[in-house]
């Protein structure tokens, strides 16, 4: 299907014939498993049950189109689905929230002044609080080796290495 089709019917050629299989969209089998479990559900909670998904509809997105994303569910596969399944996709998980304390390689964008390519240098950083918010590439350290690693924070690392404390 040529993009200008598309645009002016909203729904992908593989949209149209999971409609004419008879597969219901995300939408209807939330109203439906809403007055089944009498729990309010939303389409965006059964996504993980899905059968398949289509694109349909076109919206701009800064200078491109992207296209949304239509979840359909076959009747055998609503029949699968129970309220705890559903229940348990609604529950957050636990936050690590322990103290820890260590360092991580920090990035900084630098400019060379004579040929004003820029590339990234390694530095030591240290990170001292929850678990949950530690940065990426987080190491933790021992209490003793953490106040060594102190001292050397914003200390360049060259490529590949692994800083000493």
């Amino acid at each position: 299907m040529k993009m200008s089709q598309y645009l002016r019917q909203g729904k992908s050629e593989n949209y149209q014939d999971a409609e004419e299989k008879g597969l219901l969209k995300a939408g209807d089998v939330a109203r439906l498993l809403t007055k089944k479990f009498k729990e309010k559900i939303s389409a965006a909670e059964l996504t993980p049950f899905a059968s398949e998904w289509h694109h349909a509809g076109v919206f701009k997105s800064g200078s491109s189109l992207k296209g949304k994303r239509i979840y359909f569910f076959s009747p055998a596969a609503i029949e699968k689905i129970t309220p705890e399944q559903v229940l348990a996709g609604r529950q957050q998980p636990v936050k690590d929230t322990r103290a820890v304390k260590g360092w991580y390689p920090q990035y900084f964008r630098m400019t060379d002044p004579v040929s004003r390519r820029t590339y990234n240098k390694r530095f030591v950083g240290i990170y001292e609080g929850p678990a949950h918010k530690a940065p990426k590439g987080f190491k933790a350290l021992p209490e003793e080796t953490f106040k060594k690693a102190v001292q050397q924070k914003g200390k360049e690392l060259k490529a590949g290495e692994d800083p000493v404390f």
